[in-house]
Parts: C-alpha cells; sequence; structure tokens
C-alpha cells in the first residue's frame, strides 16, 4: 500500500468512527459514496502525490461535518454509538441501627448484673467484714429419773 493509499484509508477511518452512531445501513452508504468519489477524483485529475491526494480530501471536507450532513439526509433513527447505562444514584447510607441495638442491650446488661451484684455484697455486710456467727439455742438440761 503506498502513502497515498493510506491517506484515503485514514480518511475513510476518520469518516467511519465519526459515522458511528449512524444506522449501520447508512454508514456502509455514506463510506461507499465517498470511496467511489475519490477514485473518481483520482483518476479524472491524475493524482498521484501526497499533496493532490490532500486536496482531493480536504475538497470532501472534515469527516465529522461529512457526518452531520448525511445524518440530517436520512429519515432512520439515529442509533447512538455506545447507549449509555442509565443513571442510578447510589443509595443512601444507613446508620446501623440494628449494631447500635445490640450494643446497646449489651451495655444494658452489664449494668444491671453490676448493679445487682452491688445491691447482693451491700445486704451481705460488705464483703471487708466477716459474716456474723450464728446463733444456736442454749442448751437444755434434761432429768432423768430412775424409778420411784
Amino acid at each position: 500500500m503506498t502513502q497515498t493509499d493510506q491517506l484515503v484509508v485514514d480518511y475513510l477511518a476518520r469518516v467511519g468512527r465519526a459515522a458511528a452512531g449512524l444506522p449501520a445501513g447508512r454508514r456502509e452508504e455514506l463510506l461507499a459514496d465517498l470511496r467511489e468519489h475519490i477514485d473518481i477524483a483520482r483518476a479524472e485529475s491524475g493524482a498521484e502525490t501526497e499533496a493532490e491526494i490532500r486536496t482531493i480530501l480536504d475538497r470532501l471536507g472534515d469527516p465529522e461535518s461529512i457526518v452531520a450532513a448525511a445524518d440530517t439526509q436520512t429519515d432512520l433513527p439515529r442509533v447512538p454509538a455506545a447507549p449509555l447505562p442509565p443513571y442510578q444514584a447510589a443509595p443512601p447510607r444507613r446508620f446501623p441501627w440494628l449494631v447500635l441495638t445490640i450494643v446497646a442491650a449489651v451495655i444494658g446488661t452489664v449494668i444491671l448484673f453490676c448493679g445487682f451484684v452491688m445491691f447482693a455484697v451491700r445486704d451481705s455486710g460488705g464483703a471487708d467484714q466477716p459474716a456474723p456467727a450464728p446463733e444456736y439455742p442454749a442448751p437444755t438440761t434434761v432429768t432423768v429419773s430412775t424409778g420411784p
């Protein structure tokens, strides 16, 4: 492939990228028409140098302008080049209420248990004092008599 042929291939590739949003049939038709127009212009003018090929391509115009003009000439619906995903807002961040409830329940249980232990120790006289000695009833004497 010559350098002048490469100029034409690059130009048509730019048109193809710009026409990505057109329906496939319309895009192929546009590229075929441009290719044919370039071949006819080269044959009629005998253009073989890089400068002559660039002149032909410049006369055709900017690839984006060609595609914009071709897009308005079709009645077919426009197909986006790459469909964008629908917008989805991030879900709101929620405070973990369940975790907070469980932590509060554990703390409450610990506080109640500590309170129960404190009251139990206080009622028994405290851990520093010995427990009082149990009080037993005084012994009673029993007399046994033996016969009359």
